[in-house]
């Protein structure tokens, strides 16, 4: 990897932190991201033009770095790369930040091919995928083994709740479509969020039910507040709370770490933590269920709550 950047680049660096489809590196005293574009032309056009609007508005997020021959993108192995500039990685956002980013960027009439809607069809299309991986590739991982079906089921809970959130609930016309991130995690750190590779367009709640699961996992208590606040500052209609329900609903977490395992060999005993707090969840999505019914008259999930009496 040292080789291709510094051919494409002219940087000579002594030390780099490789992974399996990125690295890191400093070079004079800067610090760079070296990546695999997981995005195909269209979308990567929309991200170059997003940057330079934020930049325009000074908004600080991290730039792509121009190759010596005047492109953002670097072939590595006919694999497309880009290098971000990376500044203060570890520097954090909390839940009142990312309600300011959600500002940031709106979509008004104008069609993005980075708006990621039709959740209840894009879930069920992953958890196809995840379920042929498990029929083909399943016996080597006995914890996955034992703990799928699970996932899967809570998965179709959440289809189905978007998909009556949809037939039953009119979405608003002026809904806002906003700038969004694939994940966000707890903590969130700049590394993750302030990269353009990770944006598309989305539903506000969309970025905030995922920071919510992930903060879950790490401080329960601060979950249900963080949730809150957000609810008392931006009021969302009851389609949005509605949508956000089915996105807490939606096991990502699982099926990131399934990914992983798969995909990235890493250990199954990364399941391990999740696992262990499924009651607790259960019990989290309960919670947060009756926190939202204060606010709109929110669909109830009949298994769930049922289960709180038991």
């Amino acid at each position: 990897m040292k080789e291709n950047i510094l051919y494409a680049y002219h940087m000579k660096i002594d030390e780099i932190e490789e992974e399996k489809d990125y690295a890191f590196f400093s070079y004079q005293n800067n610090s760079y991201y070296f990546t695999k574009i997981k995005r195909n032309e269209k979308e990567f056009q929309e991200l170059l033009a997003i940057i330079q609007e934020l930049r325009k508005k000074n908004i600080p997020i991290f730039p792509f770095v121009l190759n010596y021959y005047g492109s953002y993108v670097t072939m590595v192995e006919n694999i497309p790369y880009v290098l971000v500039e990376v500044t203060q990685p570890q520097k954090e956002y909390g839940i009142l930040e990312m309600m300011e980013f959600q500002k940031l960027l709106v979509l008004t009439n104008e069609k993005s091919s980075l708006y990621r809607n039709e959740w209840a069809s894009l879930w069920a299309e992953k958890v196809d995928y995840f379920e042929y991986q498990v029929h083909e590739m399943g016996k080597k991982y006995p914890i996955i083994l034992n703990t799928f079906s699970y996932y899967v089921g809570l998965a179709e809970n959440a289809i189905s709740y978007a998909k009556l959130v949809e037939k039953r609930i009119p979405k608003p016309q002026n809904l806002p479509i906003v700038l969004s991130h694939r994940r966000v995690s707890y903590p969130n750190y700049r590394l993750n969020y302030d990269n353009p590779l990770n944006f598309i367009f989305d539903l506000e709640v969309r970025d905030i039910a995922s920071y919510i699961k992930s903060m879950f996992f790490e401080d329960e208590d601060l979950a249900i507040i963080d949730l809150e606040t957000f609810v008392k500052l931006r009021k969302p209609d009851l389609y949005s709370l509605s949508m956000l329900y089915a996105r807490l609903l939606y096991p990502s977490y699982y099926f990131d770490a399934h990914v992983k395992i798969m995909e990235y060999k890493e250990k199954e005993t990364i399941l391990l933590s999740l696992i262990d707090k499924i009651d607790a969840y259960e019990k989290f999505l309960q919670k947060v269920w009756y926190m939202l019914r204060k606010y709109a008259p929110l669909e109830p999930i009949a298994w769930l709550l049922k289960k709180e009496s038991q």
